[in-house]
């Protein structure tokens, strides 16, 4: 009986052995495997860039601390009162009723969809580029003293566009609350179709005033200038008004008019906070690089173009 147990613990020892060996073997080849070149280069880039961020940290709070002690505050009482603010949830309260009051101001403002149904006829990289550009709108909106509802359609579930999205924190719950809700329904379906307008460079109408009883539709389509006419074409299939911004009545663009999804929205933003002066709101945000030069003469515009503007990828702008 004392023979058999030996043997068949022998067997098990001989059977186990080489594996055993390969796989300490592995483990050592793996903790004794040197670094590339570039995994250094990659390494000692991270450190400095950490310590660098640490340096900037440290300068920021000593700053900061100067500026109070010139303005004769005491930076360790206020850290205390905030510290209790933050365990009443006082603070919490504040931001949502002041939430609450800049959304009620919306209330009495057009509104802005973003038609994402265009997915299927762009790349990956133009759909994460696309859901930037919607990160952008909810930021600007978000800081805004006057903002507008926005919604967007024909997005949802597995949309390439709404992928990126949903790995931010808080989605979607957080950017409803904040007036942007999104919706899988299409266009037509979201909207009364009588309301909508969409904004598109190749319209033949020229905006002139917004519109407060208005939705006005903005392309959410990246074309790289592939797709040419795509958000006329399907306005004019849906029966939908479409209008265009009144950029050339008011400057001069050396370069391409092309304008990001976020750069039609922030226009029609800042028209609303300044007084519905178009020349200021586009020279506000329209970049530095198309050269933009202003006209003198004020502009002639339809006037019976008060439902007109310029599409989002209307004026198509690719992004960099």
């Amino acid at each position: 009986m004392i023979d058999t147990e030996q043997t068949a613990a022998k067997d098990s020892v001989d059977n186990s052995t080489p594996n055993e060996g390969k796989t300490s073997s592995a483990v050592q080849d793996t903790k004794e495997k040197p670094l590339s070149k570039n995994q250094i280069k990659k390494r000692k880039r991270l450190e400095k860039l950490t310590e660098i961020k640490k340096r900037k940290k440290i300068q920021q709070k000593e700053r900061k601390r100067a500026k109070a002690i010139a303005e004769g505050r005491d930076l360790d009482e206020e850290r205390r009162l905030q510290e209790e603010r933050a365990k009443s949830g006082e603070g919490k309260k504040k931001r949502l009723e002041k939430n609450k009051l800049r959304m009620k101001n919306a209330e009495t403002s057009f509104k802005v969809c973003v038609d994402c149904g265009f997915d299927d006829l762009m790349t990956e990289k133009e759909t994460n580029s696309l859901a930037n550009q919607l990160r952008y709108c909810y930021a600007t909106n978000n800081r805004s003293p006057n903002p507008v509802y926005i919604s967007a359609s024909g997005i949802g579930g597995n949309n390439p566009t709404y992928l990126p999205l949903k790995k931010l924190d808080g989605f979607p719950d957080t950017w409803d609350k904040k007036g942007f809700r999104f919706s899988e329904k299409k266009l037509e379906e979201l909207h009364e179709k009588s309301s909508l307008v969409y904004l598109t460079s190749d319209s033949s109408n020229t905006i002139e005033h917004l519109d407060d009883s208005k939705t006005y539709v903005i392309g959410g389509i990246v074309d790289r200038n592939r797709l040419k006419r795509t958000t006329i074409e399907k306005a004019e299939k849906l029966g939908i008004q479409t209008a265009k911004l009144p950029i050339d009545e008011y400057l001069k663009l050396c370069a391409t008019k092309v304008l990001t999804v976020n750069h039609v929205f922030d226009i029609l933003l800042k028209y609303r906070q300044n007084g519905n002066d178009w020349k200021k709101a586009m020279l506000a945000v329209l970049p530095q690089r198309k050269d933009i030069t202003e006209k003198e003469e004020a502009p002639v515009v339809n006037e019976d173009s008060s439902a007109n503007g310029d599409s989002g990828s209307g004026e198509k702008e690719t992004n960099d």
